[in-house]
């Protein structure tokens, strides 16, 4: 008998390697970086580039997980802006608590490759991976050093949102900081543009935008196919579109969008189905979302009736909703910007119902989405 179970064992052989790494590659983050401590095989294999480009292939056709920041969880042993991922799952559940490397850096970008950029407007900007917790510091750019200085001297600075994607060529990451001149209504006045170069670890300057940029509170840039866009200033009752390749470092100007007219107050860009979206919501409580298809022509895709939460919440802003993602085709998740507890919901676009989503005792200010990866840069 003992020779017989030898023989099964010898019989079985190795399994390929190739199999383990496809069944590793369908494997979620958390099982990922338990694994490392396997073997040091593991650990070099997990660890690889390749490994990590077709791990992330395969998270891109799941549902991405949301990740929710605010400016302060209000507790005392945790004074410090917080993090919150959330799975889409029916109902959401909450997947775990994210203590930021900084205490003082409260914005973030829109996420790329499961990454993303945390930063302030003073001194702190670093690429984070929400999954595994990996970062990476980085020098301040030329607009930190002058609000840092600005904020000693006269106590005001510029705010304008960062942009992070990657080159679409050369799959290079990249951050943008665009920014609007101090004075904005002088003639002739450009914006300012700097970009992070991973290569040389330094900030460098390019040709800015010739049209000053939005840079209220919800216009966060936007980053698709290897471009990063931004809504211009509305000038002369028009809103345009500026779109910089992140190949060629160019700016060009999309003039012609359906917001182009709309009260800016009441317009937001977006992302929806890996597409860019614009949206503007109407004085009847509609909200009309237009995507841009793969002919460059502009669909209203959705049309969001917002009556009935405006009734539940007399207290609502009149700005638009933020769309965030959708899921099983039909489910919108959207941030509604109710002026005491802004709140996640959820409205199925076919039977125009809301539900809400996540509406945490912290207060929350902005909500992306986010693919699992195991990227680092």
């Amino acid at each position: 008998m003992k020779q017989k179970g030898k023989r099964n064992r010898s019989d079985m052989g190795e399994v390929p390697q190739v199999l383990v790494e496809e069944i590793l590659e369908r494997l979620d983050v958390k099982s990922l970086v338990r694994f490392t401590s396997v073997s040091k095989q593991w650990s070099s294999m997990i660890k690889s580039r390749s490994f990590a480009l077709r791990h992330l292939i395969r998270a891109q056709s799941r549902d991405p997980h949301i990740l929710v920041g605010g400016d302060q969880l209000r507790c005392e042993s945790n004074p410090y802006p917080w993090l919150r991922t959330l799975e889409l799952l029916d109902p959401f559940i909450m997947v775990n608590y994210i203590p930021k490397p900084n205490r003082t850096s409260t914005q973030f970008t829109q996420s790329c490759d499961g990454l993303v950029c945390i930063y302030d407007f003073e001194q702190v900007v670093y690429v984070f991976n929400p999954a595994t917790r990996w970062c990476r510091f980085l020098p301040p750019a030329m607009i930190q050093q002058i609000n840092n200085l600005s904020i000693s001297q006269v106590g005001i600075s510029r705010r304008p949102f960062l942009g992070f994607g990657k080159d679409a060529v050369t799959s290079k990451y990249k951050i943008v900081w665009l920014y609007n001149p101090l004075e904005p209504d002088l003639d002739g006045q450009t914006t300012t543009c700097e970009v992070f170069d991973f290569t040389t670890y330094t900030w460098r300057h390019v040709i800015g935008s010739p049209h000053l940029i939005c840079d209220d509170f919800k216009s966060h840039p936007v980053h698709l196919d290897g471009s990063i866009n931004w809504l211009t200033a509305y000038l002369n009752g028009t809103t345009k579109i500026v779109c910089f390749d992140l190949h060629t470092e160019v700016f060009q100007v999309m003039s012609e969008i359906p917001i182009a007219h709309a009260d800016p107050h009441r317009s937001i860009m977006c992302s929806l189905h890996n597409r860019l979206c614009v949206s503007e919501m109407k004085r009847n409580n509609i909200q009309d979302i237009w995507l841009l298809n793969s002919l460059k022509v502009w669909e209203k895709t959705y049309s969001i009736n917002l009556t009935l939460i405006v009734r539940l919440y007399g207290e609502y802003n009149g700005f638009p909703i933020s769309p965030v993602t959708v899921f099983d085709k039909t489910r919108l998740l959207y941030l509604h910007p109710i002026i005491t507890q802004p709140s996640l919901l959820i409205q199925d676009t076919i039977k125009e119902s809301d539900r809400f989503a996540f509406s945490g005792l912290d207060y929350f200010n902005h909500v992306i989405t986010f693919v699992p990866s195991l990227i680092s840069i």
